[in-house]
């Protein structure tokens, strides 16, 4: 329609309706543009505040693994220190309680404070998507430390737990046990009563087969187990500060992600 016009206004050299015409043509492609990009931003704020939303219960369900990391710690810390108290007292209950704790002072707990969302941006390239660049700095720098501290962790794990002390109870051929509630005088905490039914009910089984070895009678073994132990709670002490550290870290940008989407940030 429009071509057809300016043709004809061609022919007519009609200047001042060409000159209209192509004002027409350039303001309609304009206001297209404008209105494409309009919707466009709009459909990237619409997926940057979902984007948000996840990350919020992704940094919620990291919140909670870390408290339980952090109470594992702690639970395996104090148990050290319990094991070593035991280790100056007689008798057979001692002995077991020593036995006990020390196969579960073999137990080790890796943690997970992964965010799918964020996962999905960075690998989709999305990260842009977040229009604050301070926010979106926040979000990286988060889980830049908390990966680090992460690994850090792990590697306490493998050196204090699976290099260290699980290392030597398996070589000094030391049982493994089940926990008992009453005899310890207490309960495992819920991260860390894990173990099911059936292969409890074999470890116990195991324990009755055969003579154990003895540990509280055995001096050169006393000096071993009271020097592995202080090894354990030690690795167990630093993982509670990396946990404690990953703890602080999310939920700051849990503070920081709720303002902006509450409209309080800056």
């Amino acid at each position: 329609m429009i071509l057809r016009r300016v043709i004809e206004h061609v022919k007519a050299q009609n200047w001042t309706a060409i000159a209209i015409d192509f004002v027409i043509v350039v303001m309609g492609v304009f206001i297209g543009i404008q209105v494409a990009n309009w919707n466009a931003a709009r459909a990237d704020r619409v997926s940057e505040r979902h984007y948000l939303a996840q990350l919020r219960e992704d940094l919620k369900l990291i919140e909670a693994e870390v408290r339980d990391q952090i109470e594992f710690e702690q639970f395996q810390s104090r148990l050290a220190g319990d094991i070593a108290d035991e280790m100056e007292k007689p008798g057979a209950e001692a002995e077991k309680k020593v036995r006990m704790g020390l196969a579960q002072l073999t137990v080790r707990r890796t943690l997970k404070a992964e965010s799918p969302t964020f996962a999905d941006l960075q690998s989709s390239g999305k990260l842009e998507i977040i229009s604050d660049p301070a926010l979106r700095a926040a979000i990286i720098t988060c889980f830049f430390r908390t990966g680090r501290l992460e690994a850090a962790l792990d590697k306490n794990n493998q050196f204090f737990v699976d290099q260290g002390f699980f290392t030597f109870v398996r070589d000094e051929g030391l049982r493994d046990y089940v926990w008992d509630d009453a005899l310890m005088g207490a309960s495992l905490p819920a991260s860390l009563a894990f173990a099911g039914d059936a292969s409890a009910a074999s470890l116990a089984r195991l324990e009755s087969a055969g003579a154990a070895k003895h540990v509280l009678d055995t001096p050169d073994m006393r000096e071993k187990v009271i020097a592995q132990l202080s090894w354990r709670a030690a690795g167990s002490s630093g993982n509670e500060k990396h946990a404690t550290r990953i703890l602080e870290a999310v939920q700051a940008l849990e503070t920081t992600l709720a303002a902006h989407m509450d409209g309080k940030a800056p």
